[in-house]
């Protein structure tokens, strides 16, 4: 395994800082990229995205109106999900309504954005059919060099609020209010308390912030004065709170990190809670329990239960804070489940870290950016370019296990950041194994980091400037938000001991969950294909399969072919590595790539009438490829790099830098034309199909050919527009 450091740092034009970081020695990292095909040197054939400022292809098509949120709309737990509240304004009554929440982060100055601006973001984001904002990341002083306001504090010291940029937050909280936008609140995320005694603090004071009582007494300060100044008390806008961003004690413990992290003063006091809790349950007295790897196994487990009570501690005392001034109903986490991705964090422990948190979510990322030298350092980064299937057991079936039992579930972070070719993979698959695992929340990371709000081309994590995902997007958020019925696969309840949970730490599971429950209770990880996975408690181990109605949903992952089918029946997709003039099938859809394809594409069909796709009049494709900027020679390629794995990078036009800076992308944006013919298996007595530009309108109507039981129609081939969307029109 790799070496691991937390720690954050600023990159030199003040970008963020997204989260405590861990380095890699490169032979950990080196195993997975050596595995995967390299780009296809063949010339790919481009088409130029319009340079418009407004998001992609399904803005107008999806039929999501949003109205202002009132007090109805009051996000309230009940039965394992979220509800609103409705015109009684009670929660748990008869005229509550399901929700499920569809969105994205922003971060650091990303939420502190102008009058004039914030409601044009406002308005973009609501016509993505984004109805979450999770603001993410403004617990910091508000002036960063040049850039104010970057956060909320007036310093680190005190958790005094800064009046500009409170009152710019507040302003955009209310402009996505009338939109009819919720928010997402993240409490501790970047957050470092100064080191006035000369004490080492680490970046984002992360743990100490969990059991140091000056600091959980700042938090609670803090939460209070945020939540007030903010005008969040009983607001039926406050969708969720997220108590600690991707940090627990017990994680830190079991990965052998603790001894580096907690020193000083922290140490000594650390001490003393361990010593008292020996007294309380008549231990024999040992040293403080810093290094799991040199303890016998009796002293680890009495110093796992430690860990995970002070995290228990502090999750429940910054929840109340919260409950006390945002009201007792407010849906709150705690911290994430697990990290996957790149690198993983995170156990079953942690659903006791969370049990006073009425909802849970987690994280995960296929092919996070890796910064071989300095982190953060977005001109010297590196990507595996991976697909989503190259590690589908560890990223994304591994997130069902996540799920606690009768607790709504959120993805709080997902991405396949850019310029990985295969990114069009993510929202569909996403979206479509949320639905049929009946999730409660999915929110990207991120829309942005900063407030250039006008850029046409990618940057880092940001969906803004993605037009492979803005492509994809409002059509996957009008499907998950639609909660339709029959498209929940049957749910499977794996209960789990305390003694379970202790001893995964125990074992240093690390966020591994799907192949630790393989490996010591031979429950396959793809179980979660066919069944709706919860993790729950009890006094023995249990596998309970319950019976439920028949689901249409489907996930089909070939690893052999690298294919991925999957739907329902109100969409069908498909996504991987396909064959050129040969059909593949997903329920009603045929695709069929053409000579000029690269051989990947994701197809996405959706029925945007509420009706079955055998039945629906009206449907929506979505077949993008991925995009790149453009230099004088043409659009930006990527590159094997001189390290002893296949890893890629963008070589900048000019200089010596390792890689070109993913903050200044050069437009105009160069989208992959993928040459297609379209089959859909539907009945039909007239149809018309659109290819729509950037701004939802259309651009031209394909010809046709009908039979009465399916229709066909190519796409991107010689001749016709270059177009991601399509827009399909059908009289049965």
């Amino acid at each position: 395994m790799g070496t691991l450091k937390l720690r954050i740092v600023q990159t030199m034009n003040q970008r963020y800082i997204k989260r405590a970081t861990r380095t890699w020695t490169l032979a950990a990292l080196s195993t997975v990229p050596a595995l995967l095909p390299q780009p296809n040197s063949a010339p790919i054939w481009y088409g130029q995205v319009p340079a418009l400022i407004q998001a992609s292809g399904s803005l107008d098509q999806v039929g999501l109106q949003q109205m202002p949120l009132g007090p109805t709309d009051r996000v309230v737990v009940r039965n394992g999900h979220f509800f609103t509240v409705g015109a009684d304004l009670q929660p748990n009554s008869a005229d509550d309504k399901r929700i499920r929440l569809f969105g994205v982060s922003l971060a650091l100055s990303a939420n502190f954005p102008s009058k004039t601006d914030g409601e044009a973001l406002a308005t973009r984001l609501a016509k993505l059919g984004v109805n979450i904002v999770r603001l993410h990341a403004i617990d910091q002083p508000a002036r960063q060099g040049n850039v104010y306001p970057a956060g909320i504090l007036v310093d680190a010291s005190q958790p005094d609020l800064d009046s500009g940029a409170t009152k710019a937050l507040k302003q955009f909280i209310s402009q996505l209010r009338r939109h009819g936008i919720y928010v997402d609140l993240n409490l501790h995320v970047n957050h470092t308390f100064p080191a006035e005694r000369g004490d080492f603090i680490p970046s984002q004071s992360k743990p100490l912030q969990i059991f140091d009582a000056d600091m959980v007494r700042w938090q609670k300060q803090y939460v209070q004065n945020l939540l007030s100044a903010l005008d969040l008390r009983n607001a039926p806008n406050l969708a969720l709170v997220e108590v600690d961003n991707e940090s627990t004690l017990i994680d830190n413990w079991q990965e052998d990190r603790l001894p580096t992290l907690v020193a000083g003063r922290y140490r000594d006091e650390l001490a003393r809670e361990w010593t008292k809790y020996e007294q309380t349950h008549h231990l024999q007295s040992i040293p403080l329990p810093l290094k799991r790897s040199d303890l016998k196994s009796s002293d680890a487990n009495d110093a796992a239960r430690f860990f995970v009570q002070l995290d228990q501690r502090y999750i429940s005392e910054i929840a109340s804070a919260v409950r006390s001034v945002a009201g007792p109903d407010v849906p709150v986490s705690g911290t994430q489940i697990i990290h996957s991705g790149r690198w993983k964090h995170g156990g079953f422990a942690n659903f006791d870290v969370n049990r006073d948190a009425n909802y849970i979510d987690a994280h995960f990322y296929i092919d996070h950016y890796w910064f071989p030298h300095r982190q953060w350092d977005w001109s010297d980064w590196r990507i595996s370019n991976s697909w989503l299937g190259d590690a589908f057991e560890n990223t994304l079936l591994n997130v069902a296990f996540a799920r606690a039992e009768n607790k709504p579930f959120v993805v709080s972070e997902f991405n396949q950041p850019w310029p990985n070719r295969q990114a069009s993979d993510l929202l569909p698959v996403v979206t479509q194994f949320a639905v049929s695992q009946d999730w409660d929340g999915l929110i990207l990371y991120s829309y942005s980091h900063d407030r250039n709000w006008e850029t046409a081309t990618p940057s880092d994590f940001s969906l803004k400037g993605d037009w492979t995902k803005l492509a994809q997007f409002a059509q996957c958020a009008r499907y998950f938000r639609g909660i339709l019925p029959g498209t929940t696969l049957p749910k499977t309840v794996i209960s789990l001991t305390l003694d379970n949970r202790i001893t995964a730490a125990l074992n240093n599971i690390s966020g591994n969950l799907g192949s630790y429950l393989s490996k010591h209770f031979g429950v396959a990880p793809s179980i979660a294909e066919t069944r709706q996975i919860q993790v729950g408690d009890s006094e023995k181990f249990d596998i309970q399969s319950l019976r439920s109605p028949q689901t249409s949903s489907y996930l089909f992952y070939d690893a052999r072919a690298r294919q991925i089918i999957f739907g329902s029946s109100y969409a069908a997709g498909i996504s991987g590595y396909l064959p050129v003039n040969q059909a593949t099938r997903s329920s009603v859809l045929d695709l069929t790539l053409g000579q000029r394809s690269s051989g990947f594409a994701t197809a996405f069909v959706t029925s945007l009438d509420g009706n079955e796709l055998q039945r629906s009049k009206r449907l929506l494709l979505s077949l993008p490829g991925f995009a790149m900027g453009k230099v004088s020679a043409g659009p930006q390629r990527l590159e094997s790099t001189d390290l002893p794995a296949t890893w890629w990078t963008i070589r900048p036009e000019t200089g010596n830098l390792p890689s070109a800076n993913l903050y200044q992308v050069p437009g105009p944006l160069q989208m992959e034309r993928i040459p297609a013919t379209i089959v859909l298996h539907v009945p039909n007595k007239r149809v018309t199909v659109h290819a729509l530009g950037v701004d939802g309108s259309s651009i031209s109507q394909l010809p046709v050919h009908t039979d009465g039981k399916s229709l066909t129609f190519s796409v991107n081939a010689e001749g016709q527009p270059f177009a991601t969307n399509y827009d399909i029109a059908i009289q049965p």
